[in-house]
């Protein structure tokens, strides 16, 4: 009786094999949502036979208290800094992207993770992980200022739009 029991319970535990129909079916996601400032004014390239490309770095920050969770804990704050690379190759969003976002501006961007290789100017391989971003819905980097005000730079608008985000 247990036995039965036992492989009733595997049976709907374990995945039957895939077939090419469900994999045509079969979803996945990639998406990645950052929030943080740019390092430095984005540069548009061009390599020969294939569209522009527009490209920056932005810093990411994570901070935490040392000591955090104790009642009377007097702990240090530290900080990580992450970098990442941002690619736009939509050619609405890239170009609005060029023109608006600027060294230090706060943004928030909406893409997916990318792996790659290239070959840099010794001949050495190297891997280089980037955000493209522009890839998910919606297809936008939001521009966040001072004021905390923020435009979206959208690719199918091709405009700019001031949102404020008090309540």
């Amino acid at each position: 009786m247990l036995r039965n029991v036992s492989a009733q319970i595997l049976k709907q535990l374990v995945r039957h094999r895939t077939t090419d129909a469900s994999l045509i079916l079969e979803r996945s996601i990639n998406r990645v949502q950052l929030l943080g400032r740019v390092g430095q004014d984005p540069v548009m390239r061009q390599v020969e036979g294939r569209n522009p490309v527009t490209i920056f770095s932005m810093a990411t920050n994570e901070m935490w208290q040392s000591g955090e969770g104790e009642p009377t804990s007097t702990g240090d704050v530290s900080q990580k800094t992450t970098w990442h690379r941002i690619s736009v190759f939509k050619p609405g969003l890239r170009d609005v992207a060029y023109q608006y976002v600027k060294k230090g501006s706060r943004i928030l961007v909406e893409g997916k993770l990318d792996y790659g290789e290239y070959t840099d100017k010794n001949n050495v391989r190297r891997q280089a992980t980037t955000i493209i971003a522009g890839q998910t819905s919606p297809q936008t980097i939001h521009v966040l200022t001072a004021h905390v005000l923020c435009f979206a730079l959208t690719v199918q608008v091709y405009q700019v739009s001031f949102v404020s985000l008090h309540r």
